[in-house]
C-alpha cells in the first residue's frame, strides 16, 4: 500500500537537517510505502517517484539478482530525497553567504544551528559539508555494509551503513564481535530513511576531509573512491570492493536518475 507521507515520518526524514517539512513535502509528494515483504517494493525508473520505506525489508530469501534489484529499488528514492534536501540546504546557505554581514537575526540563528550540526565554524566549510556525491557510491556502500539488505544491523536496527554508536544513551544494538576486548555497538534508527540521512551526516562530520575536498571539484569515481579508505578497517581492499561492485552491477547508471517533482 502507498500513501502520502504523514508529518511524523516527514519529521524523521528532515529533522536531522532542520529544514521546512511542508515545503519539501509539497515539492516531492513523498509517498510512504507500507511494505513488509520484497514483492511490495515499488519499481523505480529513471524519473524516480519519491517512495519512502519506513522499515527495512529482509531480502535474504531472494535469489541474488532479484535481491540486488529489490535493494536498489528500495534504497534509491530515499537516497535521492536526502541528496536533494542537502542540495536545497546548500543553495540556501550560498544565498546567505552572498549577503555577507547583512544577515537577519533569524538567518544568523539558522546558520549557527547548521554550524553546530555539522561541527564547523566557517560558512565555506559548511558549504563543503553540504555537498553531495554520486549516487553510485552511496548505493555501493549501502550494499556492502548491509549485505544487499540481509545484515542483522540492517534488519534489526534499520542501520544500512553500519554506523557505530559511541553514546550509551542513544538507541543501539550490540555487535557480535569485539575490538580490543571491548564491546562494539551500532546505532539503531526508528526508520530506514533516518539511516541514510545519518550516513550523509557521518561523511560531512567524520574524518573524510580529503573526500569532501575532492567532491567539490569532481564527480569522477576514480578520483573520489580512494578517499573513502578510512570508512572501513579493510582500507585499500574496501576501495577495491567498492570499485568492483559498482562496475559489476552497473551502478553508475543511477547517477543520472532524478526525483519526480511536483509540476
Amino acid at each position: 500500500m502507498c500513501k502520502k507521507i504523514g508529518l511524523g515520518l516527514a519529521i524523521v526524514l528532515w529533522g536531522v537537517f532542520g529544514s521546512c517539512v511542508k515545503a519539501q513535502q509539497d515539492n516531492h509528494h513523498l509517498i510512504e510505502v507500507d511494505a513488509r515483504t520484497p514483492d511490495q517494493i515499488q519499481t523505480v525508473y529513471e524519473r524516480v517517484t519519491p517512495y519512502v520505506y519506513k522499515n527495512a525489508i529482509d531480502l535474504s530469501g531472494l535469489e541474488v539478482n532479484s535481491k540486488k534489484q529489490a535493494f536498489i529499488h528500495m534504497m534509491l528514492p530515499s537516497i535521492l530525497i536526502a541528496k536533494d534536501q542537502l542540495t536545497q540546504e546548500r543553495k540556501k546557505v550560498l544565498a546567505l553567504q552572498a549577503k555577507k554581514n547583512h544577515l537577519s537575526e533569524e538567518e544568523q540563528e539558522y546558520i549557527n544551528i547548521l554550524f553546530k550540526t555539522y561541527k564547523c565554524k566557517q560558512i565555506d566549510d559548511l558549504i563543503s559539508k553540504l555537498q553531495t556525491h554520486p549516487t553510485s557510491i552511496v548505493l555501493a556502500q549501502a550494499a556492502i555494509e548491509s549485505g544487499w539488505g540481509t545484515s542483522r544491523f540492517y534488519r534489526d536496527a534499520n542501520n544500512v551503513f553500519g554506523v557505530w554508536s559511541y553514546n550509551s544513551s542513544e538507541p543501539r544494538i550490540k555487535a557480535s564481535e569485539e575490538r580490543d576486548g571491548k564491546a562494539i555497538y551500532v546505532k539503531k534508527y526508528d526508520a530506514l530513511p533516518e539511516s541514510i540521512l545519518s550516513y550523509f551526516k557521518t561523511i560531512a562530520r567524520g574524518p573524510y576531509s580529503k573526500f569532501r575536498a575532492a567532491r567539490k571539484t569532481t564527480q569522477e569515481l576514480s578520483q573520489l573512491l580512494p578517499h573513502l579508505k578510512v570508512y572501513s578497517e579493510l582500507g585499500d581492499e574496501y576501495i577495491q570492493r567498492l570499485q568492483r561492485l559498482i562496475v559489476f552491477n552497473k551502478l553508475e547508471q543511477y547517477d543520472n536518475y532524478m526525483l519526480v517533482k511536483k509540476q
